[in-house]
């Protein structure tokens, strides 16, 4: 559909083998003001096949009766391999064929209108025609929106499984249940379907010392949606611990309220290695340091000791010292008086 300054041109293909009724059908669209239409008309049903299939229709009126085939085959070949018709079709029955237009409408034609001898059932032809073409544009609407979504989805999922982080979607009402889960979570040495096809989880997996304190901070963010943030040990299929970094957001919408659980899984085991190495350097040095302290504060009293003994050797050698200065005095007075 194309649009004009004035009113809306809408491309419309009429398949009838009965020029009154073609002229009729014209008439009728006429005289609806807010659109203008272009005909291209066939009296065959091959004939209109290759006018839907080279022009830019936007709609198909189509008799059931035509001279090469009915309008059911008619419908039938104008079908996509997926059975869904690429254009809007509106069948015109006669009064007495209301199981045709039943068929039609089973095959993908939009509606049915009834030509009547006298020509006052194609009132309605106008609304029946706009109404095909709003549907037909809701589900061109639909299909576009769906493709969309599929190639986000498609980026999306091809961004995260190229990461080193795994990544994953939980499920709300059933706490610990994996709706998702990227093909990293491999590297613990089980398939995909390990994690979805089981209620718990990852929790089946979380190593016995860790699982409280993880089933407690999950309880937390099920409960009160804040962010979840904990670290514990995964086992993997031999029984090795890896340590993970789980850091998670409840998804929500605006009308739909919260959805799911998004998070990642970060593998920080060489972290908690270098930590632990770490703080068994940062023990062993103060224990050195610690014995160390000892030795010199033992030495120390040592030196302090012998410092003592030497005071008192030296004090004791000055008394001798002056003994002997005064017994020296004394004899020397004694010798020079004799």
């Amino acid at each position: 559909m194309n649009a004009s300054p004035n009113k809306t041109l809408i491309h419309m293909l009429l398949v009838d083998d009965d020029q009154f009724d073609r002229m009729a059908c014209k008439r009728a669209l006429a005289l609806y003001p807010d659109c203008a239409f272009d005909f291209f008309e066939a009296e065959t049903a091959q004939e209109g096949l290759q006018l839907a299939r080279s022009q830019a229709i936007d709609c198909v009126l189509l008799d059931y009766h035509l001279p090469d085939m009915s309008g059911v085959e008619f419908l039938a070949e104008l079908a996509e391999e997926t059975g869904e018709l690429p254009l809007p079709v509106v069948m015109l029955t006669g009064s007495d064929n209301a199981m045709v237009a039943v068929d039609a409408l089973k095959l993908g034609a939009r509606d049915y209108v009834v030509k009547g001898s006298d020509g006052d059932s194609l009132q309605w032809l106008p609304a029946v025609v706009l109404r095909a073409l709003r549907e037909q544009q809701v589900i061109q609407d639909k299909v576009l929106a769906l493709d969309q979504l599929r190639e986000a989805e498609a980026k999306y999922r091809s961004l995260v499984e190229q990461i080193p982080a795994i990544t994953y979607i939980a499920s709300l009402e059933n706490p610990g249940q994996l709706l998702y889960v990227s093909p990293q979570i491999q590297q613990l040495g089980f398939p995909d379907t390990f994690w979805l096809d089981n209620d718990e989880g990852f929790l089946k997996r979380v190593h016995a010392e860790d699982r409280q304190q993880t089933l407690e901070a999950l309880a937390m963010t099920y409960q009160r949606h804040v962010p979840l943030r904990c670290e514990y040990r995964l086992l993997k299929h031999n029984g090795q611990a890896r340590w993970f970094l789980d850091e998670a957001n409840v998804v929500s919408d605006e009308t739909r309220g919260a959805l799911c659980l998004q998070g990642v899984l970060i593998d920080v085991t060489l972290k908690k290695e270098n930590e632990q190495e770490l703080f068994y350097y940062r023990r062993r040095l103060e224990e050195l340091v610690a014995h160390r302290t000892a030795e010199l504060e033992k030495q120390s009293a040592i030196l302090e000791g012998a410092n003592a003994r030497m005071d008192a050797e030296l004090c004791e050698r000055k008394r001798a010292e002056a003994a002997l200065r005064k017994s020296e005095t004394r004899f020397r007075m004694l010798l020079e008086s004799a």
